[in-house]
Formats: structure tokens, C-alpha cells, sequence
């Protein structure tokens, strides 16, 4: 057997391994978060086995979780293990997202939309300035020390909060901090934005963001789902795997009734501060949108992207962090039923080349 024939094996199983991992994975954590505060009837399971049969075999335990967490059923919810392993791998490449989902490369990917500006950059074993401009480490160490506040982060892998820190001149000093930051590979110190006093209304600690997720077709961008994120009091982080929560928002930009936990807990109002969320219309909610559909075309190797945008305190939007992969689906599932509503059927039928 040739060398190239002894590699195509062992990717088909690494790939098959690696799919089974996830599937057993996800099957677990939601085995976990049944709460049987409902019958999930033999008629549902049936409806979800016959939908999905054209495709794959699936496991319910993804319906029966949202069902109990939001008393809807739908049999066009995608279970993640699916979503991970077939459509998202279908409309993205997994493999260059590696390379090109990275926060140090936002302004050439993404010229002309509105970013955080950041103080200092280090791609590879060098430093940047906020000009892109090659500097010495003692060059950063003094851009530092005339900074008040920084958010340090991991350009690449910062899903969930993680590769995150805030530092700031009143917790000490602001080199010392700086150095005590360790992260593999590239990053980023950041200047804070300042979001809208409307958002802050919501949870003033945390920079709140609109994740939405938008599928490029021939003639359009086309959205999805849009749901907020919001931390809860003292906290600096919104997202929902680090003590977060997310909410729905109607395609007019309210938010809606209910929000959920990452276990899928849900809240009419925020727990900490007793806010009400219904019908609370979301500031500049269609200057997200527009920024969305403008920044998509420019990343056309990459069909079904999940985008995090803050409106800043001057009502323009922001991007803030782009996933050209593995953007999660259960946020949004949760928040706002089945990712991709009546398309589901359409969407499953291109993935699957029916």
C-alpha cells in the first residue's frame, strides 16, 4: 500500500474517532441536565427519529432538554453532536479556521468595520503597536504603562471566557500585571469599549454582546439567530459557559421573555438585578445586523459563521470577536427554537446532498 493510501486511513480514522468523541460527549452532558419535569412522550421521539431518519440516526435527549427548559417542542432542533460533526464541518473548514480566525488579523480581514482598538499585539515571537508597526518589548512596556485598563486576550481559542483578563492601574501595576498574563501563541491587549447606557441597564459590569449567527447563500447573507449575552453583577465576562446568560431577540430587536442559564435554568428578569427583559428594545440592534451582512463576503471560505458585535456608547456597532467555526448551537436553540426554523429541512437536504 502506497504512503498516500497509509495517510488517507489514518485521517478517515482520526476523523471517525474524533466524531464518535463528540457524539458520546454531548449524548453525556445532556443525559446529565434531564430534569424530568415533563413526560417526553414515545410520540415525540418517534417524530424527531422520522425527521432526522433521511439522514442520520439520532439521539432525543437534545429535544427532550429543550423541551423541558422551555416548554416547546420542535423535531427541527439539531442535535450539537450533528451540528459539530456534519453541518458545521460542511460549510466551514475547520482546518483554516485554525489559521484564520485569529483577533490580530481583524483589521486586514475585516477592513472598514468598526473594531476595539488595542494597545499592543504579539503575532508569532514579535510585538506590534496599535499601528501594526514592529516595536521591542521594552517599547511595549512603556504603551502598557500609560494604559488605565486593558482586556487581555488570546487571538485564536478564546471561546467561553477562556484566554481572558482584565487588568487595570487601580488593581496595581499595570506592567506587573501584564507580565503575570501567560497564553500559547498570539494575543491581544485590548482598550476597553464603552457600550450603550441602554445595554449597561441590563448588567453595567459586563460588556454585553450580540451573538449572531449568518449563513452565506449566492445572493445574500442571511441571518439566523440573534440572541444577547449578558454576565451577571461583579462580572466582566458575558459569556453563558462562565456564569452568563443569553436571551433571544426578535427579528425588530426586543428582547425576549425568557432567559437561560448555560444548564438552561431560565430567568423573566436578570437574577441579579431583577431587569425585565420582554420587549426591552435592543439599541442600534440594525446596525448589527448590518455589520454582520457587510463583514460576512469577506470571509467567503467560511458559510455559517456566529458573530459577537457590542453597540458602543455612541450607537455604532462593534465587532468583537468572529467564530469561522464550532460557534455553538444550544444558546441559541434555547433562546430562540430550532437554529434554522422552517429551513431546517432545506439546510439538511444541501448538507446531506439529498
Amino acid at each position: 500500500m502506497g504512503y498516500a493510501k497509509w495517510m488517507n486511513l489514518y485521517f478517515d480514522l482520526y476523523y471517525t474517532l474524533r466524531h464518535r468523541f463528540i457524539k458520546r460527549y454531548w449524548i453525556k452532558v445532556y443525559q446529565n441536565r434531564i430534569n424530568n419535569t415533563v413526560p417526553f412522550t414515545k410520540e415525540q421521539e418517534n417524530m424527531v427519529t422520522d425527521f432526522f431518519a433521511p439522514y442520520a440516526k439520532v439521539s432525543p435527549v437534545f429535544h427532550r432538554v429543550y423541551y423541558e427548559n422551555t416548554g416547546h417542542f420542535s423535531e427541527k432542533h439539531l442535535p450539537i453532536d450533528l451540528y459539530f460533526n456534519v453541518v458545521d464541518e460542511y460549510f466551514n473548514d475547520i482546518y483554516e479556521a485554525k489559521y484564520l480566525d485569529n483577533k490580530c488579523y481583524y483589521k486586514k480581514m475585516f477592513p472598514g468595520i468598526r473594531q476595539p482598538d488595542y494597545a499592543v499585539a504579539k503575532m508569532g515571537r514579535f510585538w506590534f503597536d496599535e499601528n501594526d508597526q514592529l516595536i521591542s518589548y521594552d517599547k511595549v512596556k512603556e504603551i502598557v504603562s500609560r494604559e488605565s485598563e486593558l482586556f487581555l486576550k488570546a487571538a485564536t481559542e478564546s471561546n467561553g471566557g477562556k484566554g481572558v483578563s482584565y487588568i487595570s492601574a487601580d488593581q496595581g501595576d499595570m506592567v506587573k500585571q501584564f507580565e503575570e498574563f501567560t497564553c500559547q501563541g498570539d494575543w491581544i491587549a485590548q482598550r476597553p469599549i464603552r457600550q450603550h447606557e441602554a445595554i449597561s441597564a441590563v448588567n453595567e459590569s459586563s460588556v454585553n454582546t450580540i451573538r449572531i449567527v449568518t449563513l452565506l447563500c449566492e445572493d445574500e447573507v442571511k441571518v439566523y439567530s440573534a440572541i444577547m449575552r449578558i454576565g451577571k453583577k461583579g462580572s466582566k465576562c458575558d459569556n453563558a459557559s462562565s456564569g452568563g446568560i443569553t436571551i433571544g431577540i426578535t427579528e425588530d430587536g426586543k428582547l425576549k421573555k425568557y432567559a437561560h442559564e448555560y444548564s438552561g435554568q431560565r430567568y423573566d428578569r436578570h437574577p441579579s438585578n431583577d431587569f425585565v427583559f420582554e420587549g426591552y428594545q435592543v439599541p442600534s440592534f440594525d446596525k448589527a445586523i448590518e455589520l454582520v451582512k457587510k463583514a460576512h463576503p469577506m470571509v467567503p471560505h467560511f458559510r455559517l459563521v456566529s458573530w459577537d458585535v457590542c453597540i458602543a456608547e455612541d450607537g455604532e456597532a462593534v465587532l468583537m470577536e468572529t467564530n469561522l467555526c464550532k460557534g455553538g448551537i444550544d444558546i441559541h436553540e434555547f433562546n430562540n427554537g430550532p437554529l434554522f426554523g422552517e429551513d431546517t429541512k432545506k439546510i439538511l437536504d444541501e448538507v446531506f446532498g439529498k
